[in-house]
């Protein structure tokens, strides 16, 4: 299997992924927050990049069934029904509902992916899973993989990398993983810290800045590993738990 890395969600942009799989990642807090809903029986995700265009879909919606969810610099934004944190999203709430969500990050990367033959999400919480559904790919499909990680405005985000060397780690244990430079300095930064994923991260600007808000309980929610078995999965514009055989 062979893997690239994309360090952020601006540098997907104009990259034709066909004939790929692609895995998007935005530990804090997009990806988490998707893969929290769909666990706790959210029927879909509908992801877009303005608040302009989270507003139209859903005045298109069944609004007693639908929710907007997202956040502006961290923050919820004005007259939306949740905010970016995984912690709102609770099986009371979300359970059967359309969610609408725009993010700074996260959204933007899997809007800018264009052609790629499947496109799925990752986060810490289900990494396994999605190790194992890329090694069972494997088996049927002979696909490169390209994880794109979200980033933060424009700038590589370390919380996303060093994801993105977990899941290159749980895949080297199972299957024959060829992959770039910046995939081997991942993979290795995670096998020296992954018994301390939030001192990896002590200096990590996202981080940091999510602390300074008081997000405590986000950030320990988001690096929890493998704890869920949900994969996202993107078809037509909306995010759905993929089916396991």
């Amino acid at each position: 299997m062979k893997i690239t890395i994309i360090p952020t969600a601006q540098q997907a942009q104009g990259i034709n992924f066909s004939g790929q799989t692609a895995v998007v990642i935005d530990v804090l807090r997009a990806t988490s927050v998707i893969t929290t809903a769909l666990e706790n029986g959210a029927r879909e995700v509908i992801p877009v990049k303005t608040v302009e265009e989270a507003q139209s879909v859903y005045a298109q919606c069944d609004t007693a069934n639908t929710l907007r969810g997202g956040e502006r610099n961290a923050l919820k934004i004005e007259g939306f029904d949740l905010s970016n944190s995984p912690l709102e999203y609770k099986k009371k709430v979300v359970e059967g509902k359309t969610l609408i969500l725009t993010t700074t990050n996260g959204t933007n990367a899997i809007n800018n992916i264009i052609g790629a033959d499947e496109v799925v999400l990752a986060c810490f919480r289900n990494a396994a899973a999605l190790a194992d559904h890329l090694v069972g790919l494997s088996h049927c499909v002979n696909r490169d993989v390209v994880i794109v990680c979200a980033g933060t405005e424009g700038r590589f985000s370390l919380d996303d990398g060093l994801c993105a060397g977990m899941i290159i780690d749980l895949l080297k244990q199972q299957t024959e993983v060829e992959t770039d430079d910046l995939g081997l300095l991942l993979t290795h930064y995670y096998n020296s810290n992954k018994t301390n994923l939030l001192g990896a991260l002590s200096g990590c600007f996202h981080l940091k800045r999510l602390f300074t808000l008081g997000f405590y309980d986000d950030i320990r929610f988001c690096l929890e590993t493998n704890c869920v078995t949900t994969v996202p999965i993107v078809q037509e514009g909306k995010i759905k738990k993929k089916q396991m055989p």
